[in-house]
């Protein structure tokens, strides 16, 4: 397992492999959370509108999109580190 600072560079690495989303493996409310990057075929960053700017949680996961975290890392705004299996 290899981990990486969620930041500006790795992102944008992670979107040109085909990434779209990161999902949080512990609760979302952690304020450094361990994110997985999943590829969802059907996901469409346009489709979800989201206008909180905090990501969107699902039975307490966080699930960040990928385009919207490239976008708040300009900003320095995240916070995490990503799990990747190679």
């Amino acid at each position: 397992m290899i981990f990486k600072r969620l930041n500006y560079q790795t992102l944008q690495s992670l979107r040109l492999q085909g990434y779209n989303i990161l999902l949080t493996i512990g609760r979302s409310e952690d304020e450094n959370p361990i994110y997985f990057p999943m590829k969802l075929e059907s996901f469409n960053s346009a489709q979800a509108n989201t206008n909180s700017g905090e990501g969107h949680t699902v039975q307490g996961q966080k699930i960040l999109i990928l385009d919207e975290a490239i976008q708040r890392s300009l900003n320095n705004d995240l916070n995490g580190i990503i799990q990747l299996d190679h």
